[in-house]
């Protein structure tokens, strides 16, 4: 497994939250703004000093033979897009860096880092349960850690991955060799640009799932300071973001956790409507427009009557507040 190569920009950026802007994330902090929810990052480690993240890290570890500093960069920029105090999607949830990268056993590392977030779920309180993990790497395909997402997912944990950034530009060919992007359980995302249009180098294939903003992406970096990154590795925390505040609402309004493909089918109704080939994007681009006409609901009982004009009432008047699937039950 490798970082995917992603591009530093030394130029300035006129609005720094651009990306924010885009997404409306300020829309749904009218509800949340992540909650304390808990959220993995398999990286390069972070910075744990940066103001972004003050007493906002829980559970840090190191599976390298070497330091828990970030001498690369990447996973401080990851961590920031998620989480930063001034430009994070869930700027009050809870980061867990998870280094892995630093030596020459990172597939390993991968596998001890899932291994810990399974173990730490196990003993965990809900409400510091991982309810999500960031992977903005790739490489060969890699069967027990294939085993290993399965069985993060099937205990309530999201995998969400970068598409990688091998692109050429072209939906018509598949750039498909980087797991574990190409794999079906994972959520996987590519980029656009600040016109909304996909970012050249964003792998094209059917197993893209999203898109968020990847291109000239401002945040958080070692010493406390902040750069301008591009790439598919810029874009997944995007996602690994509104996903986190998707589970805060959830949990605030249902009383409890969601599963993975409950949250996924909030997140899947959370998209941009866009013309976009869906190799570059998938069902399209990420919204984090609050709307509860986008929220899925199992059972919601809103009345109850002995009389049938009175449940008819109540059922119209659901109806017209945009909960389409209101129906009488007859007890």
């Amino acid at each position: 497994m490798r970082l995917f190569p992603y591009e530093i920009q030394e130029i300035s950026v006129q609005n720094v939250n651009w990306n924010l802007d885009m997404l409306n994330v300020q829309s749904f902090w009218t509800k949340t703004k992540g909650n304390g929810k808990v959220v993995a990052i398999v990286d390069t480690g972070i910075d744990h000093n940066h103001p972004e993240f003050t007493g906002r890290i829980i559970g840090a570890k190191n599976f390298t033979a070497t330091n828990d500093k970030d001498t690369d960069g990447h996973g401080t920029h990851v961590a920031g897009t998620i989480a930063g105090k001034t430009m994070g999607i869930a700027p009050e949830c809870r980061i867990m860096p998870l280094k892995v990268f630093g030596d020459a056993k990172v597939t390993q590392n991968i596998h001890d880092a899932f291994r810990y977030i399974l173990d730490w779920n196990k003993t965990a309180k809900e409400d510091d349960k991982v309810v999500a993990v960031n992977c903005s790497f790739g490489g060969g395909y890699d069967g027990f850690m294939h085993y290993l997402i399965r069985r993060l997912i099937n205990s309530g944990v999201a995998v969400i991955v970068a598409a990688g950034n091998a692109g050429d530009g072209r939906p018509d060919t598949i750039e498909y060799a980087s797991y574990p992007s190409f794999l079906y359980e994972v959520i996987t995302t590519g980029a656009v640009e600040q016109s909304g249009q996909p970012a050249k180098y964003t792998n094209t294939h059917d197993g893209i799932d999203i898109a968020a903003p990847g291109t000239n992406i401002y945040s958080s970096w070692p010493g406390g300071i902040f750069k301008t990154l591009n790439g598919t590795s810029m874009a997944t925390p995007h996602v690994t973001g509104l996903y986190t505040l998707i589970v805060s609402s959830f949990r605030q309004r249902e009383g409890r956790l969601p599963t993975v493909a409950e949250a996924e089918d909030i997140l899947f109704n959370h998209i941009q409507e866009t013309d976009i080939n869906p190799a570059f994007v998938g069902r399209g681009i990420a919204d984090a427009t609050f709307d509860t006409t986008r929220w899925p609901l199992n059972k919601v009982q809103i009345g109850a009557y002995y009389n049938r004009s009175g449940a008819e009432e109540v059922r119209d008047l659901a109806k017209s507040k945009g909960f389409d699937r209101a129906f009488i039950i007859k007890y």
